[in-house]
């Protein structure tokens, strides 16, 4: 049985909720939409997408639509490829960005998995896909502790 299941993904991002709702809803975090999408990628499974916020229909006054979806997957491409969160990226090395890569923060990578995150300010956007990393981390931390309690060792 692996460590880090489809179903633990998803209960860690459901335990960034409400913190993701406080962040999307504080001042200078977003720049109109206060939604994001995201997608997370760990070893063994397929990316995993998923939305952080109520989504709303499109206002004209933020400019022509944007896809977030497709932003958070280039992020979490560069992060994955790089292993480096993606404001790292840029501030030390932007020369090694390919075409149709972004110069926005919002990827993460930390111990083979990858997060991108669209939508906020690019801070938020990182911030929250660092938070979702974390909480994936941390659940299978929590895991492996009860496997190891249980005298379960073999992966």
């Amino acid at each position: 049985m692996i460590i880090i299941t489809e179903e633990l993904v998803k209960r860690a991002i459901a335990l960034v909720v409400p913190s993701a709702e406080a962040i999307l809803a504080t001042e200078d975090a977003t720049w109109g939409p206060c939604w994001v999408k995201g997608i997370i990628s760990v070893p063994g499974l397929d990316d995993i997408s998923f939305c952080l916020g109520e989504e709303t229909p499109w206002q004209v006054v933020w400019g022509e639509k944007r896809d977030f979806s497709g932003v958070a997957k280039k992020k979490l491409q560069v992060a994955k490829r790089l292993r480096m969160t993606t404001s790292v990226v840029i501030a030390t090395c932007p020369w090694l960005l390919l075409p149709d890569e972004y110069l926005y923060p919002g990827g993460v990578y930390r111990d083979g998995i990858a997060c991108g995150v669209s939508g906020a300010k690019g801070r938020a956007d990182e911030a929250l896909a660092e938070m979702v990393i974390s909480a994936v981390i941390m659940l299978a931390h929590l895991k492996t502790d009860r496997r190891i309690e249980n005298k379960q060792m073999q992966i």
